[in-house]
């Protein structure tokens, strides 16, 4: 045996038997080696960590080796030949999400488009708010910190519901998501209102498969369905589970403000029928009330859909989610494919807050899985954003004048009084010596001086000395 081969074989029961965690990823991001002091810490064994291949993202399933083997993936930048030192995560069978500070070293010069790491763990568990960055700081980095915090709120949101859209931290969505915990306890009927694209769809999924025993999912689209159709379908549904003992179902009707007025009545009639196995869910872009206002909706059939009510609000309205979204849709496309992304640049995100998002959560996410197919580096950068997302920054920083109308009479006396001040500054109060500055009659400065408020009426002669 040479001697390299020698001191190889060394290090190896070295590192095997050590008290610090230790793996290594190939340049395909598999795990291909872990000591027996990382298995330990994972919880896991290595036969179940070794060959995995982890991608950086927060899986939506929390548990199991797949989960695991996410938590202990490097930044990406990593394996452009960086060396960094950033947060690993690992969920324990008890349900604690434990830490420790993870330091990467690429095993090869940087000259190839991905490099094998080693990792070396520290012997101790760590508090999120210490991880540190690439330069050895305290504060980590901004896509390091959204990655964190996108791992603890799906940790929250684990084994509840699963729906993308419903992320963020802004108080209408804590409340939207608290109402959907509520709905999927219960097999009341339920109304989700918001603007297209707010995801709708995806709370009624949540609320439907949240359910231990969630039963058939039938979603119909009242705008696209005949208005024949749509109520034979109602009628079957109904007459199905009704005589389908313990055969539960959910509807979806998909902007059931589309419903003509004779299914309406229709469907007024089903919900009264009492048949206990049919569960409806319904959409709306326009709250039930202002609908019924308009005299669009029957206010008997909304009374009986919003036995619960969830709005849901425009991504516009709580841009703050934004950047935490969009690196949820990141890594959602780390996952799917081989490219693999730390974030988005600081010029990116400030663009992004700056857009409308009229298209809300749903324009978001194939405005990112877009940027992630064009982007060249380790992140997004402005430049791999389509060129509308910049002209609504320029927009914001740049505000267009406001065309107030010009009132030419308030104008004009505004001018005058300008120059009677200053002839009357420059003649000392004298009104006599201040009308030949200003070519006028010593009565016609008088009358002016009174008419635009510079001097009170006194009584006296406009030819007395002042």
């Amino acid at each position: 045996m040479s001697l390299l081969k020698t001191i190889a074989a060394e290090l190896v029961e070295f590192v095997s038997g050590g008290i610090a965690p230790v793996y290594v990823l190939d340049d395909a991001r598999r795990i291909v080696y872990c000591n027996t002091a990382c298995a330990r810490w994972s919880g896991t064994k290595i036969s179940d960590l070794v060959g995995r291949e982890c991608a950086f993202h927060t899986p939506g399933e929390q548990d199991g080796p797949a989960a695991i083997a996410a938590g202990l993936c490097p930044p990406p930048k990593v394996f452009s030949g960086q060396t960094r030192t950033a947060l690993v995560s690992c969920l324990r069978p008890d349900g604690s999400l434990v830490h420790r500070q993870g330091h990467f070293f690429p095993l090869d010069d940087g000259q190839d488009e991905s490099s094998p790491v080693l990792v070396i763990l520290d012997r101790e568990d760590a508090s999120p708010s210490i991880a540190q960055s690439a330069d050895g700081q305290a504060e980590p980095s901004p896509e390091l910190q959204l990655h964190e915090q996108l791992r603890r709120l799906r940790l929250l949101m684990a084994g509840r519901f699963h729906a993308e859209s419903l992320l963020g931290s802004h108080p209408w969505i804590v409340r939207a998501r608290a109402q959907i915990a509520l709905a999927a306890q219960t097999r009341a009927n339920v109304l989700c209102t918001g603007p297209r694209g707010t995801g709708k769809a995806h709370a009624s999924k949540a609320i439907h498969y949240s359910q231990r025993e969630s039963g058939h999912f039938v979603p119909l689209s009242c705008a696209v369905l005949e208005p024949n159709s749509l109520r034979a379908s109602l009628r079957s549904l109904w007459l199905k589970h009704s005589a389908t003992s313990g055969q539960a179902a959910t509807v979806l009707l998909e902007e059931v403000d589309r419903l003509p007025g004779e299914a309406q009545d229709e469907l007024v009639g089903l919900l009264r029928s009492g048949v206990a196995a049919v569960r409806v869910i319904a959409t709306t872009e326009k709250p039930v009330a202002e609908l019924i206002a308009e005299g669009e909706f029957s206010s008997e059939l909304a009374g009986l859909l919003s036995t619960i009510t969830i709005e849901l609000p425009p991504l516009g309205q709580r841009s703050d989610d934004v950047p935490l979204l969009a690196q949820a849709f990141l890594e959602d496309a780390n996952a799917a494919g081989i490219k693999q992304l730390g974030g988005f640049s600081t010029d990116a995100l400030d663009q992004m807050l700056a857009y409308p998002w009229p298209g809300n959560v749903d324009e978001l996410r194939l405005l990112v899985r877009e940027a992630h197919d064009r982007a060249h580096g380790g992140e997004v950068t402005a430049r791999d954003l389509p060129e509308k997302i910049g002209w609504a920054a320029d927009a914001t920083a740049h505000p267009r004048r406001s065309d107030d109308p010009i009132v030419l009479e308030e104008f004009l006396a505004g001018v005058e009084k300008e120059l009677i001040t200053r002839a009357l500054r420059r003649a000392k109060g004298n009104k006599s010596k201040a009308a030949r500055l200003l070519g006028l009659t010593r009565p016609r400065l008088y009358r002016r001086l009174i008419q635009l408020g510079l001097e009170k009426a006194t009584g006296k002669s406009p030819d007395a000395t002042p």
